[in-house]
């Protein structure tokens, strides 16, 4: 439930309702704003907030004739992220955009163009982290269950937030 927080809220809930053999006009839904605590070890060693500090993103869902599910992510975000034990934080634009897809398997597959901030836990193949990705190339896969990412493609530049909130 709380990876439905995070960018990839919106289709989740699309993927639920849509209509393969229907061929809709694209839906455009606005995003919603984030703000989310998490306790020491979920994500990092110390409680974190991530946190929407500005908004004017969308999504544009497609229910294509051939059954294929697609969306694009686009628009400004930012978001700050803060230890929550020592007050540290830094700001991030988080404006993406991005693509989602169902692939072959059917998980769903992200791909990001720009810049993301995005969680991940014990669960994931990557571990727990909160990761900033600069200048896009992230793919990220959600496996069977339904939550935990099994597939993560990092872009050339990785901040790792934990890190960088935790330094003195």
């Amino acid at each position: 439930m709380r990876r439905a927080l995070t960018l990839l809220a919106p289709f989740v809930l699309v993927l639920a309702t849509a209509a393969p053999a229907s061929a809709a006009p694209p839906t455009r839904e606005p995003f919603q704003p984030l703000f989310v605590e998490f306790a020491p070890f979920e994500v990092c060693d110390f409680a974190v907030r991530i946190e929407t500090t500005e908004l004017n993103a969308k999504s544009i869902t497609f229910d294509r004739r051939d059954g294929q599910f697609r969306q694009n992510l686009n628009g400004r975000i930012v978001e700050m992220a803060t230890n929550l034990e020592t007050g540290a934080s830094a700001t991030f634009n988080s404006s993406g955009p991005g693509k989602v897809w169902l692939n072959e398997a059917g998980h769903v597959v992200a791909r990001f163009g720009g810049s993301s901030l995005i969680f991940f836990f014990d669960g994931d193949v990557t571990g727990r982290g909160l990761l900033y990705m600069t200048g896009g190339g992230a793919e990220l896969e959600i496996g069977d269950g339904g939550f935990f990412y099994s597939r993560v493609e990092f872009p050339a530049h990785v901040v790792d937030v934990c890190a960088l909130l935790s330094a003195d």
